[in-house]
């Protein structure tokens, strides 16, 4: 019997290999773009640590007034260690970089840690060892273990890298491990490990100074609930035993590990999953209606089937069968889609996500989601016809198949395909007004030709202030004696680059606030044609000059935010502003100045307060911050690119051993900062797009299809006096009914969406008039032009010959 089927099947499709082949491209097209987009789900979010028990993993962060994650201090995370009793280990770790040296001079990016990190996660090393307890107590031969990228790049994949020596910031370390591909650490895209000694770290009584991100390993059967309490309850102890420092500390955020790495990645791919879900679909309901239109056409030859005595499951099986056949065929089409879509998604992926593990669409998981999708949308679409056909038995004495039933249910699924479709688009024109907004932000500088650098000097032979500004005062004329460089300045932070350097300040002339309350601002350290070579507007006062050095009066410069925050713009030149330069001293510096406000940490985020200081007269215990993040600004009168290895010329002939690295221009640096939005920016406009035109398709063969059904009633209209253009706004305004209806349903989608949305705009309201207004309108404008194109037949139907083929 099953043979039986097949062979029909078979016979059935051949008959309508068109109609066949369009439905597994549409529904292979969409099924595959649902298979890449869920591999990068599953790449990003779902796939398993590399470590056993990976559940138990998860991430400590410290929940401070403003912020709900921040790093750890030392002497705090001594205190959480040993005296928490729901983990079974405990390990701190924080970015490091080292000059790279005894040949071309390199900046590599680096981890360091403690032992307990590889005991806690179970990482082994695929090449000697990685580190041990005895590495962590300093005072002996200093070891690193590199990462899987750093020695293939390095040392060619070589085993021979075991007991190479590396010269990092002058010191000479052993190699003692390579680490597989797969190992996971706190820190991204890290280069080599090395031990962390906590006993002799500066910082080992800084309370203040949260620099460390922690992983801990849950012990067995703690939930995260009773271990945050278990963390808070010590953290409310530290609160109280050093109000001075501790007194913003609120708590702890405990999160599984998993989740915390993917934590900026999450909003994209799940709203680019929801996209591509959609689209799926409206390329299901699309295909249902195709289906139900060949499926009405056969009413008769069911009709026949059963009057010879075929039962209705026997019925409903052949269509089964059949559906089954053209689902298997696009579920195969669909894989191949997703290989090739994943490929495109790595290309496209912006940095923080092409720097995963590019995403599989043959792992088990995304094959199995294929076969999901494939057997849910072959219910979808089949099952609907395979039930009315079995059902079939009036179809014998009419088969025109225009029954009110099937009617209402191509209606309802044209009117489902344009909801969707509205969903998707409204989303597509709410992102592009953000990405438009935010492209006209102003970022407060002049981001045309402009060239960036970092620099790390060797704090053995640069420890003071004077060191670093006579090496300012060495470097800066040789740049501005390369062709093309109109000027030249130094900075600890650029803009745009995403770290943090902050300092409490206030006025002089006001009391002294509580630690805990006590105003911050970003700090930043600059030379004194900072200002003009990064183009930041100076609205009062004066900027630095070479009298304000370290034998001058103490100044500085502040943002308009920061001067609004006191005192007016013009007022705050003259006045006085304590700085806490370190932390637990504190200065004083008269406000020469008001710079424009600038967008530190990306054109998305608020303004900043901010303070400027000439790099002069930075304290000696504050000037390691910008030796070891000394940053350059070129402004070029040519492109700026091409100003790179002039640069690295110039630099060597005033420290061979100092390395250039993160050189781009400001344009570049701006593109990257855009470039996850303008990816998931273009990905939903294409899923909108294809949305779009699935929507008109369903239009128009559903149009087309009631015209070929209605060919009767249409003749006799005609005959009784209807003109052809009546007819045609007849059939037109049919038409228009579920479209109207689709889009009353899309505004309600929008709307109950609009909050997941808000989330991911820029200054624009996803249910605005606007966004609404155009897409309804476009949609509604789409799908009358697809039913008049599909009417237009109408025109050409001769009354006479109609009635009489009828």
């Amino acid at each position: 019997m099953l043979l039986d089927d097949l062979r029909s099947a078979w016979r059935a499709l051949r008959g309508q290999w068109p109609l066949a082949a369009t439905i597994v491209v549409i529904l292979g097209a969409a099924i595959g773009a649902n298979s890449a987009v869920f591999a990068l789900v599953d790449t990003v979010l779902l796939s398993p640590l590399p470590f056993p028990d990976p559940e138990q993993l998860v991430a400590i962060d410290q929940t401070r007034a403003d912020s709900p994650r921040e790093p750890l201090s030392l002497p705090d995370f001594r205190d959480l260690r040993d005296g928490t009793h729901s983990f079974t280990a405990i390990a701190a770790a924080f970015q490091w970089s080292a000059n790279l040296t005894g040949g071309e001079p390199e900046r590599v990016q680096g981890m360091k840690t403690s032992a307990s990190f590889f005991t806690l996660t179970g990482a082994k090393a695929a090449l000697g060892r990685t580190l041990v307890p005895e590495d962590d107590r300093g005072g002996g031969a200093r070891v690193v273990v590199l990462t899987q990228g750093f020695w293939r790049r390095r040392f060619g994949a070589s085993p021979a890298a075991l007991g190479a020596t590396l010269t990092l910031n002058g010191d000479t370390y052993a190699v003692v491990g390579v680490l597989p591909a797969a190992v996971i650490t706190p820190i991204r895209d890290a280069d080599l490990i090395a031990p962390f000694p906590m006993d002799t770290d500066p910082r080992r009584a800084a309370r203040d100074a949260g620099f460390l991100r922690v992983v801990g390993r849950l012990a067995p059967g703690v939930s995260l609930d009773s271990a945050r309490a278990d963390l808070d309850a010590i953290m409310a102890r530290l609160r109280r035993d050093y109000p001075k420092t501790n007194a913003t500390h609120l708590g702890t955020t405990i999160t599984p590990w998993r989740s915390a790495l993917a934590r900026t990645q999450r909003p994209v791919v799940l709203m680019l999953q929801a996209a591509v879900a959609l689209v799926l679909l409206v390329a299901c309901a699309n295909v249902a209606n195709l289906f139900l239109a060949a499926a009405t056409r056969r009413e008769h030859e069911f009709a026949v089937r059963a009057a010879l005595g075929a039962s209705p499951a026997r019925r409903v099986r052949q269509i089964f069968v059949e559906t089954l056949g053209i689902a298997i065929a696009a579920g195969g089409f669909g894989l191949v889609v997703a290989v090739v879509a994943s490929r495109a998604l790595a290309v496209l992926a912006p940095p923080d996500l092409a720097a995963l593990t590019p995403p599989d669409p043959m792992n088990p998981r995304v094959l199995l989601v294929t076969a999901l999708a494939t057997i849910a949308a072959t219910l979808v679409f089949g099952i609907v016809p395979a039930l009315r056909l079995g059902g079939a038995r009036g179809a014998l004495r009419d088969a025109r198949g225009a029954s009110p039933a099937n009617r209402r249910l191509r209606s309802t699924l044209v009117a489902a395909e344009v909801a969707i479709a509205s969903m998707l688009i409204t989303t597509a024109v709410c992102l592009s007004q953000s990405f438009a907004r935010l492209q006209a932000v102003d970022p407060g500088f002049r981001t045309a030709h402009l060239l960036t650098a970092r620099l790390s000097l060797p704090r053995s032979r640069y420890p003071r202030a004077e060191n670093a500004a006579r090496f300012v005062d060495a470097l800066q004329p040789r740049l501005l004696a390369l062709p093309g460089v109109e000027q030249a300045a130094a900075v600890n932070v650029v803009p745009l680059n995403g770290y943090h350097a902050t300092s409490d300040v206030w006025p002089a002339d006001r009391p002294t606030p509580p630690a805990d309350e006590r105003p911050q601002a970003e700090y930043r350290m600059i030379s004194p044609s900072y200002v003009r070579t990064f183009g930041v507007p100076l609205i009062a006062g004066r900027s630095f000059d070479d009298h304000d050095n370290a034998a001058g009066e103490p100044v500085v410069l502040v943002s308009r935010t920061l001067a609004s925050r006191f005192w007016t713009v013009p007022d705050a030149v003259g006045k006085t502003l304590v700085i806490a330069d370190p932390p637990d001293r504190l200065r004083q510096a008269r406000i020469v100045g008001v710079v424009g406000d600038v967008k530190h940490y990306g054109l998305d985020a608020e303004v900043t307060p901010d303070v400027y200081s000439p790099i002069p007269q930075v304290p000696d215990a504050t000037i390691q911050w910008l030796t070891n993040n000394m940053y350059w600004g070129l402004r070029t009168t040519g492109d700026p690119a091409a100003q790179r290895e002039a640069f690295r010329r110039a630099l060597r002939e005033v420290d061979p051993d100092v390395p250039a690295s993160a050189m781009r221009t400001m344009d570049e640096a701006l593109e990257l900062a855009l470039a996850p939005r303008r990816v998931n920016l273009w990905l939903v406009r294409v899923f909108a797009g294809v949305a779009l035109l699935l929507a008109a398709a369903g239009v128009y063969a559903v149009t087309s299809f009631s015209v070929a059904l209605r060919r009767r009633e249409i003749a006799i209209r005609a005959a009784l006096g209807a003109s052809a253009d009546r007819n045609l706004r007849t059939i037109v305004g049919d038409a228009a009914t579920p479209i109207v209806i689709g889009l009353i349903a899309g505004a309600a989608g929008a709307g109950a969406a609009s909050p997941a949305l808000r989330s991911v705009l820029y200054q624009v309201e996803p249910l605005a008039p606007g966004p609404f207004t155009l897409v309804s309108g476009t949609l509604l404008i789409a799908g009358i032009a697809a039913a008049a194109i599909a009417a237009l037949p109408i025109r050409r139907i001769d009354p006479l010959e109609a009635l009489k083929v009828e």
